[in-house]
Formats: structure tokens, C-alpha cells, sequence
């Protein structure tokens, strides 16, 4: 006989998705957790943002791959054990899903609009991506046509919390 739904893992909708997943955002010594992720002191979360339940469990460790880092680094996980919801603990100086930090990301735009080439050093395949992606936000979010400060328009999109290199909209 099948378990009750509301008792599957992942809660009443069947299996756990990525989706389901919820990234909290803290302020992490990457170095320190580099050197040993287990006994770091990890932030807990005070409550699942999806139920409000006010104790979550420690769920395992999940690998990020961070720019400049040897080796993936291993993130505490957590799982709300009312409705089954992942937790996942993210750098703040980081956009969601990207392994470089805002400030590089910034400061390579900014590199690549003023002096019309790429930094030495850089990825520029993951560059122009970021590039692309910008134009493409601001067009679509600011309706600027003209294009003409995109680092205005890039700082403006992150005080509105938007990813500002995000290539979907």
C-alpha cells in the first residue's frame, strides 16, 4: 500500500524537486570552509520559509564549484522535517547560480566597456555571457533602448534584487 502523499518525501506534490529547493543566503568564510566544511560553524536557518516550522534538520553536505578554488567546496544542506523542503546555504557576495562573486562579475563589465576588451585572466566565454545577458535584462526589465550606461542600469537591477547576468528573464 502506498504511503499518503502528505507523508512522501518532498511533501504532498510526490518527489522532491530542484525547484522545492530553497537557497538562504549567509555570510561564509569560503577559505575557512575550503580548509574543513565539517566543522565549520554553520549558520542554521530559525524556520522552513516554506511552513514556518521552527526547526530544521541538518540534511548532509551538497558540492559548489566556486572560481578560484581548487576543488568543489562542500555547503551545509537542510530539510524542513514538516514538509520536506531542502535548504541550501549560499555565499551573499554570489548571485544565485553563478560561481563567480558580484564584484569580479562587475568589475570585469566594467573592464570590458570602458577599454572594449576582456581583462587578462578572465573566462570570456563566461564574460560575454554575462555581457549578453545584461543587455538583454536591462532592454527587457529598464525598457532602455539605447544602452547607454550599462553599469548604472547593471547596479539599478540589483537594487531591485534581480540578477542582472541572469540570461533567462
Amino acid at each position: 500500500m502506498a504511503a499518503p502523499a502528505s507523508h512522501r518525501p518532498g511533501g504532498r506534490d510526490g518527489p522532491q524537486t530542484q525547484r522545492d529547493a530553497m537557497i538562504l543566503f549567509f555570510d561564509l568564510d569560503l577559505k575557512q570552509i575550503d580548509r574543513d566544511s565539517r566543522n565549520y560553524s554553520w549558520p542554521r536557518p530559525s524556520d522552513c520559509g516554506r511552513c514556518g516550522h521552527p526547526k530544521v534538520w541538518g540534511h548532509g553536505f551538497v558540492t559548489m564549484i566556486i572560481e578560484g578554488f581548487a576543488k568543489a567546496l562542500e555547503m551545509r544542506r537542510y530539510r524542513c522535517p514538516m514538509c520536506g523542503r531542502l535548504i541550501r546555504l549560499r555565499p551573499t557576495e554570489y548571485f544565485p547560480r553563478h560561481q563567480t562573486d558580484k564584484a569580479t562579475i562587475r568589475r570585469t563589465l566594467v573592464h570590458r566597456l570602458e577599454n572594449n576588451r576582456w581583462p587578462m585572466g578572465c573566462f570570456t566565454s563566461r564574460a560575454r555571457h554575462w555581457l549578453c545577458a545584461l543587455k538583454r535584462n536591462v532592454v527587457a526589465i529598464l525598457g532602455l533602448p539605447g544602452l547607454d550606461d550599462l553599469m548604472t542600469a547593471f547596479d539599478l537591477l540589483v537594487s531591485m534584487g534581480r540578477v542582472p547576468v541572469r540570461r533567462t528573464i
